[in-house]
């Protein structure tokens, strides 16, 4: 018998056995284990302390349950140790004891004493408690009924929000007077219409994204708000991400400074809320680069809806984590990205001035006394209360709402012969679709008619048309086949490359030669001209990242490149032989330049419908 062990004979008295199941007890402040030995009983002292369970707390952050548990402990010396809250996987191990309490958690070093002292606290007798705490904001099927998961200090659903996301948060719903706030800011209160609807739109249709998805139709886009420095670009943002909480331009919940892994993983737990990433102004070439790809994630995190996979250390695939609900990007000007990448953005542009910076700070007074969060509640519950109690019925209703006013735009789109990639009528759609549920909302509570709602509708059709046709040459020049055209005619007038006239008797190449040519066509040496290109993008802070495998197929298809075989290459007699070439047309590129090239936006009939969240999905449509 060691130290640590004691006979029965010795403790007559002083056992406690009302703190933990048998065969735990406490003696003299200490926890020990009663062991039967030779059939003799026995204490062995598993610790100076006394550790108790005090709760059991579950963490569901929408894909994954974690259990964690609070413990507390006094010391044999009468210290009350400081309670700490500990995952399972260190209740396994148990090595947090001395990380946390230092000397006084210090166990005896036999086999197994860090296990038994593990179980030990499992056996706590008394009541402790046992709660879910949600990572994770948004709609939440809980016991039968939606509930609208926020962090709220009034509610009985707990939600906690790590950094930076613990500004969003709600209070309590508004009084029946105070939508009147939102009502004015649809006549142009705090900026112009082409705005003020748009950006009100996104916000209303993001309490709309857990049923959009059900319906198969997610939101796919990234709303952005462009604007020079002092435009209020950040505080408009911010004044609109109040409807979900409190902030202010200097506490948005995310910045193009942070990581793109940081960002993918924060937009996760912003379910069914509008969120800002902010301040895409990058100041030199290798910060430009990070943010343009941070730009160009997020424009594919949104746009796909789809998480980056994970491992765990046991290298097991993990549940990805996608976007959940809306974003919205600053920036001091339009990200440089692919042109897919640009169609997955839907831009506004903030003008100077534009901003009417006395109506702007009397909103952010409300925002200050959470009056547009409590707008945002009284909206989510109107929203339980008319629909959610048939959500079948609300999910089919927002598919044929979206499928309507997806229709709708591509007619107009193409009656006006705009040219537009196949995502902006699902975009537009979704826009329409939030302006309407807070129209219906507003004329529910009776501060707007159905006149108003009219009007509202029929502008907000207006500026999102126009965005399109001011935004399809941006998308346009995105193209990498229009870009290669572009930066080819610079070369060659800016006398950095030069091509040779077919036929002439002309001295040795040198070494910026990259091709011949006639009155109708280029014959490039492919190799040369598309490394002269990228390296003309690099300089100018630029990326050209398609290979020219691929270029060569686009350009193909585009009918710029000519060939009457299968190759992309032809072979052409030249002084020094018989030399293979890339035949491009002059006029063609110089249509593609003109933008008289651009092909007119398909018909209805010919875009695909959307498919459900897990249809498989197909190439996304090219302009």
């Amino acid at each position: 018998m060691n130290e640590n062990q004691i006979t029965q004979e010795s403790i007559e008295t002083g056992i406690d056995r009302s703190v933990y199941e048998q065969p735990y007890i406490v003696k003299d402040g200490c926890l020990y284990e009663e062991v039967t030995v030779k059939n003799k009983t026995e204490y062995v002292k598993l610790a100076d302390f006394v550790p108790v369970l005090k709760a059991e707390i579950t963490y569901d952050d929408g894909t994954e349950e974690k259990k964690k548990f609070l413990i507390s402990a006094v010391h044999k010396s009468g210290d009350v140790l400081s309670e700490q809250l500990v995952s399972a996987d260190e209740m396994m191990s148990m090595k947090w004891l001395l990380q946390r309490w230092g000397q006084q958690g210090a166990a005896p070093p036999k086999q197994n004493t860090l296990a038994r002292i593990s179980y030990a606290i499992m056996q706590t007798k008394a009541e402790y408690k046992k709660e879910t705490v949600y990572a994770q904001t948004g709609w939440k099927l809980i016991d039968g009924e939606y509930v609208f998961l926020m962090p709220n200090e009034n509610s009985k659903y707990t939600v906690e929000l790590q950094g930076k996301l613990n500004r969003y948060r709600f209070v309590s719903k508004c009084s029946p007077d105070e939508p009147v706030l939102v009502s004015a800011m649809l006549e142009k209160s705090i900026a112009p219409d082409r705005v003020m609807l748009p950006m009100l739109a996104v916000t209303f249709l993001s309490p709309l994204c857990h049923f959009l998805k059900e319906a198969g139709c997610e939101p796919k886009f990234v709303t952005a708000l462009i604007g020079k420095t002092g435009s209020k670009k950040s505080t408009l943002a911010a004044l609109f991400l109040s409807f979900f909480g409190r902030f202010t331009a200097s506490d948005l919940p995310m910045s193009f400074h942070d990581t793109a892994n940081s960002i993918l993983s924060n937009i996760y737990y912003l379910k069914d809320v509008l969120t800002c990433i902010d301040d895409f102004h990058p100041s030199g070439y290798f910060q430009e680069k990070e943010m343009k790809d941070i730009a160009q994630n997020i424009s594919r995190y949104y746009g796909d809806r789809i998480g980056r996979a994970r491992l765990n250390s046991k290298a097991e695939l993990q549940a990805s984590k996608p976007p959940t609900g809306n974003a919205l990007i600053t920036a001091e000007f339009s990200p440089e990205i692919s042109e897919s990448g640009c169609a997955r953005y839907f831009t506004i542009e903030l003008d100077d001035d534009e901003v009417d910076l006395d109506e702007l700070s009397r909103y952010q007074g409300y925002a200050e006394q959470d009056l547009l969060s409590g707008i945002m509640m009284t909206y989510i519950d109107w929203l339980k209360e008319k629909y959610l109690n048939d959500a079948d019925r609300f999910v089919k209703k927002l598919s044929e709402m979206f499928l309507k006013y997806r229709t709708g735009f591509i007619t107009k789109l193409t009656d006006r012969k705009i040219k537009f990639h196949s995502r902006v009528p699902d975009m537009l759609s979704h826009l329409k679709l939030g302006l309407v549920m807070l129209l219906e909302f507003l004329i529910d509570t009776e501060f707007i008619g159905s006149d108003d709602q009219k009007r509202y509708l029929d502008n907000l059709d207006e500026i999102l048309i126009e965005n399109v046709q001011s935004s399809a040459e941006l998308i346009l020049e995105e193209d990498p086949v229009t870009k290669f055209c572009d930066k080819l005619t610079s070369l060659l007038d800016s006398g950095r490359c030069y091509v040779e006239t077919r036929g002439s008797d002309c001295s040795p190449r040198q070494k910026n030669c990259i091709g011949l040519q006639d009155d109708r066509y280029y014959y490039l040496f492919m190799d040369s001209a598309h490394s002269e290109v990228r390296q003309l993008c690099s300089n100018q802070g630029e990326h050209f990242s398609i290979s020219k495998k691929e270029l060569l197929k686009q350009m193909r298809k585009d009918g710029i490149l000519v060939s009457r075989t299968s190759r992309n290459t032809i072979s052409i007699r030249d002084s020094g032989g018989v030399i293979n070439v890339t035949m491009l047309d002059k006029e063609k590129i110089a249509q593609r330049l003109s933008r008289d090239l651009c092909p007119l936006s398909p018909s209805v009939d010919k875009l695909p419908e959307p498919q459900p969240e897990n249809a498989a999905q197909g190439n996304v449509a090219q302009m």
